[in-house]
Parts: structure tokens; sequence; C-alpha cells
């Protein structure tokens, strides 16, 4: 063991030849050296003029050592954070780097040495084995994403941008009040993007005193890489105190839940996962009796679960004081086990306004191309994590064509799919159409295999003759049953949505299966899984993808398919089962329906289609009690932008919309007879379409708001934004005078509302207030009589006579 007494410079030096001798990881080494500026140009050149990884670390450590003590200090606690990214696996060489690594000490963190314990502990060892196996996961996990991308951005280490993640505490309290109201889970699920009100963090799942902690959330949202995210913060920040980490993936969670094996911890823990190089049974023995220490990650689990080692791992049965932290998607707890699985509920609901920016700035490594997001349907899309990151790899391709026109999701996944198929034939693209024709045979058995497994509720594909050559490999991951082997291999997507697009292909090409299709998605076991289809299928119909997938679909038969089946589309998703069955259609339709619809109605692309369904739903689109993402709302404002002969009825009463969305719906007043909202919805509004200015119909929203408008008297706006305020009410169209309603929650009013409204008066006819305080009135008057006494007076003269609100006509 090296002397703790040794300086880093000797220690270093006394370990060159250890370093030297293996192959390691030098890149993240190198950025984080680079991040803290330690190279200079020359230096940096140097090192990247090699690509032997061993030749890299002798040029980095010549530097680092010439540059004296503090450097040699500052790379050894870069090595200490980073080796299970730099050094090889835990065991697998000798001497062992991570024993090398932790014999140093760190005079600034004595506590950093918890891996310097007898090398014959095999429970420290195989700690040591599933940090490593943890770094494993997330690597290869993110270097399949990066597959997509094909740029230098691919050697960039997983880095997590925040998401905003939330408890449902404010929907338990709104429910108890109603004790009648029954509402499904999924409908309480939140899945607006907020602002930062509250921002919960991995660190704070991991580190908290829930045992049994639920990730909800859509597909694509992000409960994957918070789970990862947690991967990562046990590898690297050795102040955590957690012993063992367990991950498994959503195809093993597959098989789980509907095979009775693995039926011991043992098996589970050592078979599925990794396995201790020695005393296995003394470690399983150390994780039962710790098992405060242990967290097991179950991402992706379904409604059933069948295997009973995972059912008492849940209820506490097995390893009673572990932290258990599942993921699932909004309808896996609907019913089944996790409704009634008792848990601390966590809503993952995707990226806010500024994380989508964050996210851009640094997938692309440059501002250039973010101008794309000024597209407001592209933005909306990007809330959702996974269609951030498909719509940065549209950009790689063509960022001219991303900020040009809006891209349906469909459309973002078609574009991948051709992307894919160029990369992996290395075609140019005026061949690219004859290769796809090619190879059609794999791409049919392919979507074939993505719908068997849909059918079957699993995301592992089977039955695929997966060749080194083929297209397959462009698409699919391997996943192994057993990592300890190389055999019961299966397949899956990147993500499960990739799947549902795979299998709305295959239902394309082979269009007799539809009726089939649409009978199982009204069935409440198979239908929650297989409806994800639908918008993919109404988006492979439009005509703006003909030209993209006339190489695997002939544009006739495209045509006759929506011609006889894009009615019975819609109507399968409108009503329900028994409404369809008995052809009453003109029942109540649920909010979720019209939701589901307008999503397919956006993906379909077609006028007459939403003319339709608005004559279906008696132009009465009733949302009330729904939380509105921006993808939603932006489906929303495309179906009302296609009324032409009769305005909407929207109903947006008790609705949660954030800013990104409501800015969507404003695009589309001029079509609204009704807009009904409460009146901090309304106040929300007013300050979304005074922010956006030019861009807001200010004359439209006044009418639907009966000449009322909303402000909050405390929100911090830009001055352009008070002075609009008068600007609005100056140029307004109708004779009719305004009813101001001013929102106070606090005891003062900005002096620039303040000067605002004076400026207005002779366009305001009533000034009506919520929640006022005594010391509001004192702020507001002793402005107004700073300004002009006699509108003091009157002021002070009109309230005394009991006129509330204040009538200035």
């Amino acid at each position: 063991m090296a002397s703790t007494q040794q300086s880093a410079q000797e220690f270093l030096g006394n370990g060159r030849n250890l370093l030297t001798r293996y192959h390691l990881n030098c890149d993240p080494v190198i950025e984080a050296l680079n991040q803290c500026k330690f190279f200079q140009t020359h230096e940096l050149n140097s090192i990247e003029s090699v690509e032997n990884s061993q030749d890299k670390i002798n040029i980095i450590l010549d530097i680092v050592i010439a540059k004296g003590e503090e450097a040699c200090y500052k790379f050894l606690k870069i090595l200490d954070k980073k080796r299970f990214q730099v050094f090889p696996r835990p065991g697998l060489v000798s001497p062992d780097l991570h024993h090398w690594i932790s014999c140093f000490s760190f005079q600034d963190e004595p506590q950093s040495q918890t891996a310097n314990k007898a090398d014959s502990d095999p429970c420290t060892t195989y700690q040591g084995l599933l940090r490593w196996k943890a770094r494993q996961i997330l690597d290869d996990k993110w270097n399949l994403s990066m597959n997509f991308l094909k740029n230098e951005q691919k050697r960039k280490p997983f880095t997590y941008i925040p998401l905003v993640m939330d408890t449902e505490c404010s929907t338990v309290a709104k429910l108890k009040k109603n004790k009648g109201y029954k509402k499904s889970r999924s409908k309480k699920l939140k899945t607006y993007i907020p602002t930062d009100k509250k921002m919960l963090s991995p660190k704070d799942l991991l580190m908290n005193d829930e045992k049994s902690i639920l990730l909800v959330g859509k597909p694509g949202v992000g409960k994957t890489t918070v789970a990862l995210e947690i991967l990562r913060l046990w590898t690297e920040e050795k102040s955590i105190p957690v012993s063992y980490v367990f991950y498994f993936d959503e195809p093993l969670m597959r098989v789980f839940s509907q095979s009775p094996y693995p039926q011991t911890l043992k098996d589970l823990l050592f078979q599925k996962y990794i396995c201790p190089d020695e005393e296995s049974d003394h470690v399983l023995e150390n994780i039962e009796s710790n098992s405060e220490n242990v967290v097991l990650i179950f991402d992706g689990v379904m409604d059933v679960i069948v295997n009973s080692v995972i059912i008492q791992l849940m209820e506490k049965k097995l390893l009673k004081d572990a932290k258990i932290l599942t993921t699932c998607r909004p309808e896996a707890e609907d019913t089944g086990y996790l409704s009634d699985w008792q848990s601390y509920r966590v809503e993952v609901q995707g990226f806010n306004h500024k994380s989508i920016y964050e996210y851009f700035k640094w997938m692309l490594g440059t501002t250039d191309d973010i101008g794309a997001l000024k597209n407001p349907e592209l933005f909306s899309l990007c809330s959702v994590p996974l269609y951030a990151f498909i719509v940065a790899a549209c950009i790689f391709v063509s960022p001219a064509e991303a900020r040009n026109k809006p891209f349906t999701v469909t459309e973002i996944y078609v574009r991948i799919f051709r992307f894919c198929m160029k990369q992996h034939g290395h075609q140019d693209v005026e061949h690219l159409d004859k290769y796809i024709k090619d190879n059609k045979r794999d791409i049919i058995n392919l979507a074939l295999a993505s719908y068997k497994a849909m059918l079957a509720k699993t995301v592992n594909l089977t039955d695929l003759d997966h060749e080194d050559k083929s297209v397959q490999n462009a698409f699919l991951t391997k996943q192994f049953w057993n990592p300890s082997t190389t055999s019961c291999k299966v397949y899956a997507f990147l993500h499960n949505t990739m799947q549902e697009f795979w299998a709305a292909l295959h239902i394309i090409l082979n269009p007799d299966k539809i009726t089939t299709l649409l009978d199982q998605c009204q069935s409440d076991e198979d239908g929650k899984y297989l409806k994800y289809i639908a918008p993919f299928l109404s988006g492979l119909l439009a005509d703006n993808l003909f030209e993209l997938i006339k190489c695997l679909v002939p544009v006739e038969q495209i045509k006759a398919t929506r011609v006889k089946y894009f009615q019975q589309i819609i109507d399968t998703f409108l009503y329900t089962k028994e409404q369809n069955q008995e052809g009453d259609c003109e029942q109540f339709v649920e909010a979720d329906n019209i939701l589901f619809v307008c999503r397919c109605l956006y993906e379909y692309q077609s006028a007459d289609a939403c003319r339709i369904f608005l004559e279906k739903v008696q132009y009465e689109l009733d949302l009330k009690d729904q939380t509105l993402d921006p993808y939603q709302c932006c489906v929303i404002s495309y179906v009302v932008n296609q009324a032409v002969h009769r305005k909407i009825e929207l109903d947006l009463i008790d609705c949660s919309i954030t800013d990104p969305g409501l800015k969507l719906l404003l695009s589309s007043l001029k079509n609204l007879k009704f807009l009904r909202s409460t009146s901090m919805l309304k106040s929300q509004m007013w300050r979304v379409a005074l922010e956006a200015g030019q861009f807001s119909d200010f004359d439209s929203l006044l009418s639907l708001f009966s000449f009322e408008m909303h402000l909050s008297a405390l929100e911090t706006l830009d001055q352009k934004v008070f002075q609009r305020i008068g600007e609005v009410l100056k140029n307004k169209r109708s004779a009719i005078s305004v009813h101001l309603i001013l929102h106070v929650n606090g005891e003062v009013i900005t002096r620039s509302l303040q000067k605002a409204i004076f400026d207005s008066l002779p366009n305001i006819e009533v000034i009506g207030y919520k929640q006022f305080t005594y010391l509001f009135f004192s702020h507001f008057f002793k402005f107004f009589f700073l300004l002009n006494s006699h509108i003091f007076c009157f002021f002070f003269s009109r309230l005394f006579e009991g006129f509330f609100p204040i009538s200035l006509k």
C-alpha cells in the first residue's frame, strides 16, 4: 500500500507505471481538466494528436507532474471522482487501480477513503463491482442514444438537465374536498411543465427517508433519466450513505412481469444483475442484514406483476428497510398491482422553459441553431425530453428545415427512421429511397415483431434474424436475460415510443388489421397500451408524409386506407365502447377522449377531418379540470384553428396550463365563441398576452372575457408590458368600457402598474379586486393622490358611498 504521507506529486510518480500498464478511458479526465482550463493549447493538441490511450496517459502525466504539487493533487482528485469511468472494472486487473487511488489521503476529504479496506473484504469488493456495473449501464444507455447523432457530441458523458418533478399532494387535497368526485389516477397525473416553484431533484429521492417511491410519467418524459442520474450520483458522490444499488431496466422488468423466474432474491441480484467474485453467501447476508443501505430501481413496472420476488421486495417482505424506486406510465397505476401500492408518488413532468434551452445549447454545442425553437409547435414538443432529443437529431440533419416548418411527432420519427437507414447503409440522400426498398423485407419483419411484442405487452423482441448486416442493427439494442452468458438474448428499441411507431408501420403495411386493432383498443385489458399506436398511424396517413414513406407504402394504398378507416379511428377513441355499440353519440364526451382524438387529428393534419370531429362534439370542447402540457395545447389550438363557419366553445375551468401552452391557445382566439376559465387563469392569460405584445389578439380576448381585464398586481413584469396595458385599452376597437380586475395577494401594488391604470382611467368603467388589504388601499390611493388630488377625492368619495367594485362612469 502506498504511504498516506506521500505528496501528490510523489504518489503520482510512484503510480505512473501502474497507470500506463492498462488501457484507460482518458476522455473524462481530459474533459474535466479542460473545464478548469488546466491545459494550454499546445498541450491539448499534443494529447489529441495520439490515439492510443497508453500514449495519451503518458503525455498527460508528463504535463501534470511538470506543473507541480497542486496540479498533481487536482489530477488525483479527478481520477478519484471519475474512477468508475476511467479505470477497468474492479478486480479485473491486478493490482487494482480502484484500490490504488483509495490509498491516497485527500486531506480536505478524509471521508473519501471509504474503499480503503482490506482486499479480502468481499462486501467492499462487491460494492465496487456494483459501482462499475452502474457506470457501465449509464455509459451503455447514453452511447446508444448518441448513436443516433453520429456527432462529436457522443463523446460527452451523461449529463443531467433538470427535470420538473412534483408530488401529488395538491391533487389529494383537492379530491378530499369533494368525496363524490371520482377520477382515474391517470387523469390526476399532472403532465404540464410548471415554473420552478418546486424543483425536486434525483438526489432528494435518493437521500430522503421514503422507502417506497413511485415515479409516474407519460412516455419519454424522463423517468429513466431520473433513475440514471441516481446511478451517476451514487458512483461519483461518496457522501451518499448507500452501499448497494441495483438497477433493472424496462426490458428486464417486462420479463419479470410475466415470468415466475427468478424465484429467489439471490438469483435476482446475482444471476440477473451481477455476481460477486467470491463468497456470494456472505455478501447476500450482508445485504439482508443492512437493507437500510440498499436501493433497488425497477424501471418500467407494468400493471401486472407475477414474479413473487419482485412482489415481496415491493411489499417489504424481503429487504424490508431497502429503498424501492419504481417507474411506470400513467396507465400502469390505474389498475393492477400499483393502484394499491403504498408509495411516495412523484410525477415526472419533463423540461421546463429554461431546461429546454439549456438542453439544446448543451446537445448542439452552440446557440446558432436554437432559433429552430422559435417555432411554437416545435417548442411545445420539447417539454418531453425524448422529443427534445429527436428534435435535436433533426436539427443535426437539417437545421434550416427544422426552423422553417412545424413537425408532428410522426414526422419526427419518420425522419429519424430515414436518418438511421441512411447511416446504416452509408447512403447519399438521392439513393436512400432505393436502399429502403431493397431492405423492405427486413423492415417488414421488424415492424411485425414490434406489433407482436405490443400485443404481448413487452418491449422485448424475439424471432429476429439479427445478423451483423441487418438493418435491425440500426434500431435495436441487445438485451441479455442472464448477464453472465450470451444466451437467452433478446432485443429492444432504444425507447418504447419507437416500438409504437414501428407497430404503426406494420399496421399501415397491413391495413386489414386496423379493425381488429381498434377493437382491442376498446378493451380495458389491452387498450391502454395499444392505443398509443393510433397517433402514429394517423400521422402515417397524412398527406405531408407521402414523399417520405412512399418507398415503403404506395401512395394509393395510403389514400385508400384513410378513406376506409380514418373515421373509424376517430370514433373508436372519441366514444366509449358502449356508445359505439348503441350508436348513441350524443352523450357527454370525456375530456381525455377529446384530447386523444385532437392528438390524432394533429398528426393527421387535415382541416376537413377536424371539422367533422368538431361537428361530432357540437363545437364544444369541455376540458374542465384538466392539466394541459404545451403539446396538448398545441393540438387543441390546431383543431380550433380549423373551424371555419362556426365558432367553438372552449371550457378551461379549473385547468392547469403553463405559459408556453397558453401562448399556443391564444393563437386560436378568433375561432372561439366562448372561453370559460377561472379568474386566476384569466389573469395568467392576460399576462402571457401582454408579454407577447403585437402577436396577441387583444380585442378577441376582451370580447371573450366580457371586457374584463384581469391583472396580477404583484407580478414582476417588464416595463413595456405595463405600457402595453394602456395601449390595449386605448386602441381597442369596441366602444365598450373595460372592467379592470386586480389580483392582489399581498400588501402593495407595483408603481408601474399604478401608473398604467391611472393613464388608462378614461377607458375603464369598473375596477374590481381579488383579496385587497388595508395596506393595499393605502399604497394605491396614496399614489393617486400624489398624481392628482381630484382623482383621489373621487375614489375616496365613491368608496365611502359603498360602491365596490369602484365605478368610474
